[in-house]
């Protein structure tokens, strides 16, 4: 398939299918299935989206189209969060209370099947476009196995989504385990071009699929907060910062940074991480090489591949995950929570004092694994503040996650050190 020089290339999905698609407002491209409850929260509301379903042979995943619609039944929890409701609420100030009955139901994702070129979603009803298919439903209620819905109010596409062709990839700028990140630059909805980073996440490198989300999945405003940067599936854009990989910064010019420097860079990564914990989400990732600074030298939050919504997550399916950043329970029992990202956090502040030091140099995982569960944790170099030493020691390295500090006061003990 021929494209533009550094362009992703199309979705293997039929082009026509594609231009149907885009010509539909509530189609939203490559929305993540868990993003799609902060989109769709009553009953009869709807929107189209494209995912990937996974093959059992060998044979690369196929790309569907996605009806996802709320019916009637036990609504999914995330609803009922803080997070979500303090987002429902600014959403009714932004553009007033919906005008139709609000009644909470459960999202369901249907694959819209394609048989010589025709749609359907039942055997008994096929039509010759997704308009047809959508209008009927409008009308007359589908019935699936334990669903029946009826398509009323569509969810339009968001001023934070964006399609492939409005990127154009560049250089890459690093590497590492979980897939790489690229200079860039997007077409923004004002025809404006926006240099971004882009991260791809593997194993879907060669994806198309591309957002820019300037909000979280809280659809708060985390960019206040030092965040740049949201999670998704495949591929991630953010505002590209000059000064590049906190890591990368701190090995070459970290010898020249006084203690204020170092606690000003734990300041500019702490308030990110305590408003992630504010909007009840876990970063699950924290590490200087997660994190950008600008050419202001101010630290903000990234890569968000790892991330959910949520005050504790326990892993369900194996991983590959850094060992020498994680707190004792989530070696142990595969269990994140807002108190193991203080734990990281701790790590990510001895890299800042350790000129981007390796945590536990020399050690293998396995040694860590051991060390960290047995409660041993890393001790900062005398070039840190004796007080915050203990501070880290006691309250952010505690082995009992109730003995650790909150990111709010964590912030608030850094602060102090200011001068």
């Amino acid at each position: 398939m021929k494209t533009r020089k550094n362009q992703p290339p199309t979705p293997p999905t039929k082009s026509r299918n594609l231009s149907a698609l885009k010509k539909l407002n509530f189609y939203h491209g490559y929305l993540p299935r868990e993003d799609v409850v902060f989109l769709l929260h009553y009953v009869g509301e709807f929107l189209l989206r494209l995912s990937e379903v996974e093959s059992e042979s060998k044979h690369p995943s196929k790309r569907e189209i996605i009806l996802s619609v709320v019916c009637e039944g036990e609504a999914d929890a995330k609803h009922f969060t803080p997070a979500m409701q303090k987002y429902e609420k600014e959403e009714e100030q932004r553009i007033g209370i919906k005008k139709y009955a609000r009644k909470r139901g459960k999202v369901r994702n249907i694959v819209v099947h394609r048989q010589h070129g025709k749609y359907l979603v039942e055997t008994k009803h096929v039509f010759d476009s997704l308009s047809d298919l959508i209008q009927h439903y409008k009308t007359k209620p589908c019935s699936l196995t334990g669903t029946e819905f009826t398509l009323q109010y569509p969810i339009p596409h968001q001023s934070w989504e964006y399609y492939h062709s409005d990127l154009q990839l560049g250089k890459v700028l690093g590497e590492g385990a979980y897939g790489m990140v690229r200079s860039g630059t997007l077409r923004s909805k004002a025809n404006k071009t926006i240099q971004v980073a882009i991260k791809q996440k593997k194993p879907y490198l060669k994806r198309s699929v591309c957002f820019f989300l300037h909000q979280s999945k809280t659809h708060t405003d985390l960019g206040k907060a030092k965040i740049k940067e949201m999670m998704n599936e495949a591929r991630l854009m953010r505002l590209f910062q000059v000064g590049g990989a906190l890591n990368s910064f701190l090995r070459t010019q970290g010898k020249k940074l006084d203690v204020n420097d170092r606690i000003t860079l734990c300041v500019g990564a702490a308030s990110g991480v305590e408003y992630l914990h504010l909007n009840e989400c876990i970063h699950r990732d924290l590490a200087a090489r997660n994190c950008l600074i600008t050419e202001e030298k101010v630290v903000k939050i990234s890569d968000f591949g790892l991330s959910r919504i949520g005050t504790q997550y326990k892993l369900k399916t194996p991983m590959k995950l850094p060992i020498k950043w994680l707190a004792p329970e989530s070696i142990e029992t595969f269990t994140f929570s807002l108190k193991t990202d203080v734990f990281s956090f701790g790590v990510l502040a001895y890299e800042v004092f350790t000129n981007g030091g390796e945590p536990w140099d020399g050690m293998t995982n396995a040694e860590v694994k051991v060390a960290v569960s047995s409660g041993k944790f890393l001790i900062f170099p005398n070039t840190c503040p004796e007080r915050l030493r203990n501070f880290f020691s006691l309250r952010v390295f505690a082995k009992d996650s109730s003995q650790r500090a909150t990111m709010s006061e964590v912030m608030k003990t850094l602060r102090v050190f200011l001068t």
